[in-house]
């Protein structure tokens, strides 16, 4: 009878649930997010079982030799990635990811060659953002003050971003702010970032009350690759399954993910929307 154990795949997608996978053996998970215009960081960890008696290979995950090899022409060029102190994170500034290529990345775990192939996405084309401002109107009732609607200024209340997708592409919003200015006093603890789900539409929106901060938002329009679809589906579930090849990845002898993305970036203003209340 097969033994069921549970397993952790950490630093894959945030928010993911534990697998559970038939037998245990020790095999990496990948993170890797081939953003175009950057240099590519790529993280390895090692996948935890639930038990004391599962047997783990002595691969010290801060000492791989490990190469991403752009292989979209017949002439391939290799690029040493370099450990970045602990945690399994590599990195080579000098390695700049180019939309429309081809990436192969290789090393060996556990004397196994693990192997993942992508394909860094075109970036966004004929992106347009509604607005660089949103307001929030957010106030606090003075005792005998009254307002009126009417009284309030004209502000944009929503951004809609729209682009080009005749063939149904995958997209997704990302938002990151480094303001500590709070829209809300009582979360003072709210996320600087956020992400959208992902779609196959040519435009989204998003409500000026999803901001959690007043000031300045990256707001960034990211086309990523179906197994990025995937793994941000798969994040929400647990998943179960007899068989090691029905957990979702595209890493050839280990787990997680390996994928292109590209993006357009624009920056949105947040601001206060303030209206004067009288006390007659």
């Amino acid at each position: 009878m097969k033994k069921v154990i549970y397993l952790l795949a950490l630093g894959v997608v945030a928010g993911c649930q534990p697998t559970l996978i038939a037998e245990f053996e020790d095999k990496p998970v990948v993170s890797c997010f081939l953003d175009a215009g950057t240099s590519p960081v790529l993280t390895i960890s090692k996948l935890i079982a639930f038990r004391d008696d599962a047997v783990y290979s002595d691969e010290n995950v801060n000492a791989l030799s490990i190469t991403i090899t752009d292989i979209t022409d017949e002439t391939e060029i290799t690029y040493p990635m370099q450990p970045a102190g602990s945690g399994g994170k590599y990195e080579n500034p000098l390695f700049i990811i180019q939309a429309a290529h081809t990436y192969r990345l290789d090393f060996t775990y556990n004397r196994k060659p693990i192997t993942a192939t992508a394909t860094v996405p075109d970036e966004p084309q004929n992106v347009a953002f509604s607005t660089t401002s949103v307001g929030i109107f957010n106030r606090s009732f003075v005792p005998g003050s009254s307002w009126n609607i009417e009284d309030l200024p004209e502000f944009d209340a929503q951004l809609e971003i729209t682009w080009e997708n005749e063939d149904r592409n995958f997209y997704m919003l990302e938002c990151f702010t480094t303001s500590t200015e709070v829209v809300n006093e009582n979360q003072t603890d709210a996320p600087q970032s956020f992400k959208a789900d992902y779609t196959q539409n040519d435009y989204a929106i998003l409500s000026s009350m999803q901001f959690r901060y007043y000031g300045d938002y990256e707001v960034s329009l990211v086309r990523i690759q179906p197994e990025y679809a995937v793994m941000s589906e798969g994040s929400a579930n647990t998943y179960t399954s007899a068989s090691i090849d029905d957990v979702k990845g595209n890493i050839d002898g280990g787990y997680g993910i390996f994928t292109g993305i590209s993006r357009t970036t624009q920056t949105i203003t947040v601001y206060a929307v303030e209206v004067e209340e009288s006390t007659e």
